[in-house]
């Protein structure tokens, strides 16, 4: 940054990466390749030894952390999120809470990592439908219910969406955590795209918890 500002040179502004750099300054053309990569195509990763498989299929398979991974582990999880955070105006401000249960699930695609699941149990649960919900109606509170699993923030690479691979994330971590998917709870508020894939995986109602 402080190379831009120091340079007579106009900046320009990455339509894919949204990064401002000037093309006449070689460091700030680097700077941008090596951000534009990981933004674009998504964060470079190796197989490590403390990786904890959970579902490996052709080029594909899905790892998850807990407070208690590696530290390692726990890094590579909280730097995937901070790029997914480019993305939405929701997420996490961090992923380990240690006054609850945290599950983080990375989906690696080859030497990539292109999405990440965070969910964690969830105390205040209500029961909500579609139709009240569009109806401006709001879900009253299930009093004394038991802690269930919620899916708080669901990211995919935005060149990988619209291939199914939230649900397959999301259905791998269901049966890790020997979870129906009717039975787990939902964090909101939604973005756009939030709201379309919770009504796909719950076309009738669906649980919020907080």
């Amino acid at each position: 940054m402080k190379e831009i500002l120091m340079s007579n040179s106009p900046s320009k502004t990455c339509d894919d990466c949204g990064m401002s750099y000037v093309p006449e300054l070689q460091d700030n053309v680097l700077q941008h390749k090596k951000y534009h990569d990981k933004i674009v195509n998504g964060l470079r990763t190796s197989s490590l030894k403390s990786d904890n498989v959970i579902f490996s299929q052709n080029d594909k398979r899905v790892t998850v952390i807990s407070q208690i991974s590696p530290r390692v582990q726990r890094k590579r999880a909280e730097e995937v999120a901070r790029y997914a955070r480019k993305d939405t105006p929701y997420g996490a401000e961090q992923l380990f809470d240690y006054e609850m249960e945290v599950r983080v699930f990375l989906l690696h695609k080859e030497d990539r990592i292109i999405g990440l699941l965070l969910m964690d149990k969830r105390y205040h649960v209500w029961l909500a439908n579609w139709v009240d919900l569009d109806a401006g109606k709001e879900p009253k509170e299930i009093s004394q219910h038991p802690p269930i699993w919620t899916v708080c923030f669901v990211w995919i690479l935005k060149k990988h969406r619209r291939l199914h691979l939230a649900k397959v994330l999301l259905n791998e971590a269901l049966t890790y955590l020997g979870c129906h998917l009717e039975k787990i709870g939902w964090y909101t508020p939604f973005t756009d795209s939030g709201h379309l894939f919770v009504h796909s995986c719950c076309p009738e109602a669906f649980y919020i918890a907080k």
